[in-house]
């Protein structure tokens, strides 16, 4: 189990773990792993070439997990959980996002 802020979550990189709940809502605008994430270097470029792909599949391809569709969404500023044919997305390293990760939880427990 992966606990960070009093949020517990079986997921190692499920996003709310490194976000602040103000109020009702998540602090997005704070966040330090998004802002992270945001800086990540990219490693490869994925190429949409045969009609609209859900964020999910290419996540499923690139990293052998659908559980980074948001994360991928994030990093190529898509407003939509589906990247266009024709589009070509940034990929980040999965051992930079653990390294993000794990700084994360050091933070956190000092």
């Amino acid at each position: 189990m992966f606990k960070v802020r009093k949020y517990a979550s079986e997921e190692q990189y499920d996003i709310a773990k490194f976000l602040d709940f103000r109020g009702d809502v998540y602090d997005v605008i704070n966040s330090p792993f998004l802002r992270g994430l945001k800086e990540l270097p990219v490693e490869r470029y994925y190429p949409v070439e045969s009609g609209n792909e859900d964020l999910d599949i290419i996540s499923e391809k690139a990293y052998g997990i659908a559980f980074l569709a948001f994360h991928i969404q994030f990093y190529n500023g898509l407003t939509k959980d589906y990247a266009e044919e024709g589009t070509v997305l940034k990929l980040f390293n999965l051992e930079d996002l653990n390294n993000l990760c794990d700084s994360l939880y050091l933070e956190d427990t000092d």
